[in-house]
């Protein structure tokens, strides 16, 4: 009867384990950023808020998942990147502040893409960022990697650089440390909430 007990109580606790397996692992797909940083086919997840990623003097990209951006409904999701040559701009973002108190990420501080529709480069600016979403395959300033679900996977390239007034291949560089701060306001309620950034310290290889 004991042992009868036990793997009645044992099936049970196995049953409730796979469900949160199963909704947490359904969580990070849907409800995270999950953002990776993809070089030479291979992907590297940034685990935190704050991080330094090492990348070689090659092309490279950021993969994140977001809703479509949706113009019809005005809910214009979109992530927005912003890149810093000096650290000191770059700490002055931070959580639990309004977008509007930031010039990079204020409203209207989003930079036009090239005639292509996309961003070409990665463009240094401390007034403005790369305003990146996807809509359709007609409106669109990222790549379409998977679209199942509410939140598809999406890639925003980064060939080259654009700094000092030049535009310079990736293999070309001379700098050895830049910054990223990556923000997605996913409740478009203008603040910079927990899960929401991920400030990134690139050294170049």
């Amino acid at each position: 009867m004991k042992v009868l007990r036990l793997s009645l109580i044992l099936a049970i606790t196995l049953t409730q384990a796979c469900k949160t397996l199963k909704t947490t692992s359904g969580n990070k797909q849907t409800n995270s950023i999950a953002l990776t940083i993809f070089q030479s086919g291979k992907e590297t997840p940034v685990k935190n808020y704050s991080e330094t990623i090492e990348i070689y003097k090659k092309e490279f990209s950021l993969r994140f998942f977001n809703k479509k951006y949706d113009s019809e409904n005005k809910k214009f999701y979109s992530a927005q990147i912003a890149a810093f040559m000096e650290k000191a701009e770059f700490d002055k973002i931070k959580e639990g502040m309004l977008t509007s108190d930031l010039p990079c990420f204020e409203p209207g501080s989003g930079m036009a893409p090239y005639r292509s529709g996309k961003y070409e480069s990665l463009i240094f600016n401390n007034n403005g960022s790369h305003y990146a979403f996807y809509e359709n395959s007609e409106s669109k300033r990222l790549n379409l990697l998977e679209d199942s679900g509410e939140y598809p996977k999406l890639e925003f390239e980064i060939n080259s650089l654009f700094y000092d007034n030049n535009e310079v291949n990736m293999t070309d560089t001379e700098l050895e440390e830049f910054y990223i701060a990556f923000f997605i306001d996913k409740d478009l309620n203008g603040k910079i909430d927990k899960g929401e950034l991920y400030k990134l310290t690139v050294r170049v290889k």
